[in-house]
């Protein structure tokens, strides 16, 4: 199982897919999630699940092209988290690029990049083919609907810089238009862009050697963090979070992790939490996620969260907070 490389295209899929009057339970059909559960998850989901749900996103809209512009153009600069700021703070262009490359798995996009540079001419390409055919074409349009952003972010905003896409036709058109100020060459092979290598000297006006290192240092344990076996906290607490309605016992749990209840509630301990407190924390994220950024009423929030009556709700929030949820609200509008 692997984890979703970034939450912001989950949370973007869901804004396309509201505006577009998609009921939530249509795109996240085939998985075990409900929008509560994303939502509580802080939109980091299974990257599987994820593949499902984009399908199902592209299948709706009735337009695979249309859907990824939709959402890779939303991509703001805080998207990007620690792997923007090692990207804003490389000595030039060329080092941004390097880091950009080297780090890709913490970026927002989904491509396999590859670097090659031949003569005057660094040509970078994005490939597709690790991902299921439904789906290619919907990242594709996302990540080059992203790419401007990432290219000022790379101190490339000004250079002259050329993508080639595969599409032709209309659907060139629509990447064109997404892709300006940029050269876009329609009708290509693959997906890729060109820079001029000496466009890679230009210093970059936010470059700052301590902040680029210690970037570099936690992209490092991020990326290791990424590709280490998951803890059995961090699993139990996603499987709380795709149904925080209903969230299971520990004996539920346990028979679903194949242990004991006793072994649970051992290794549990071992991580230096419990069932109760991994309960409480995702049912604590979720009911602040739905108050202040949602804007649902308590009474709408006790019911997400599969509280019987708002009283006993409202008790636990001041338990996990110091403050009952309706002052809470209060303040966060």
């Amino acid at each position: 199982m692997t984890a979703t490389r970034s939450p912001a295209g989950i949370r973007y899929a869901f804004a396309v897919a509201r505006d577009a009057g998609v009921p939530f339970q249509r795109l996240l059909a085939g998985t075990h999630w409900t929008e509560n559960g994303v939502v509580a998850a802080g939109y980091r989901i299974d990257q599987d699940d994820e593949f499902v749900m984009t399908a199902n996103l592209a299948r709706e809209l009735g337009d695979p092209l249309d859907a990824g512009i939709r959402v890779g153009s939303q991509f703001t600069v805080g998207d990007l988290g620690i792997w923007g700021y090692a990207l804003l703070s490389s000595a030039n262009a060329g080092e941004a690029l390097a880091v950009a490359l080297a780090y890709a798995t913490l970026s927002p996009t989904v491509f396999n990049p590859q670097s090659v540079q031949v003569g005057d001419v660094t040509t970078v390409v994005l490939r597709y083919e690790h991902l299921p055919v439904d789906v290619r074409e919907y990242y594709a349009a996302r990540d080059l609907s992203a790419l401007p952003l990432l290219l000022r972010m790379s101190g490339l905003a000004t250079a002259p810089l050329t993508v080639e896409v595969p599409f032709d036709g209309e659907q060139g058109e629509r990447l064109r238009a997404a892709l300006r100020p940029f050269d876009v060459e329609t009708g290509a092979a693959q997906y890729r862009f060109r820079i001029p290598t000496g466009a890679l000297t230009l210093r970059l006006p936010t470059a700052d050697p301590i902040t680029r290192t210690a970037c570099a240092r936690e992209c490092e344990r991020l990326v290791h963090t990424l590709e280490s076996a998951p803890t059995l906290s961090a699993t139990v607490r996603s499987r709380f979070a795709q149904s925080p309605e209903a969230m299971p016992t520990i004996e539920q749990l346990a028979a679903e992790l194949h242990m004991s209840t006793r072994t649970l509630r051992r290794q549990l301990d071992h991580e230096h939490t419990s069932y109760r407190e991994l309960r409480n924390d995702v049912a604590h994220t979720l009911a602040v996620e739905l108050l202040s950024v949602v804007g649902l009423s308590v009474n709408e929030v006790a019911r997400r969260l599969g509280y019987s009556d708002t009283t006993a709700f409202s008790h636990a929030f001041r338990r996990w907070t110091g403050k009952p949820a309706s002052d809470f609200r209060s303040s966060a509008q």
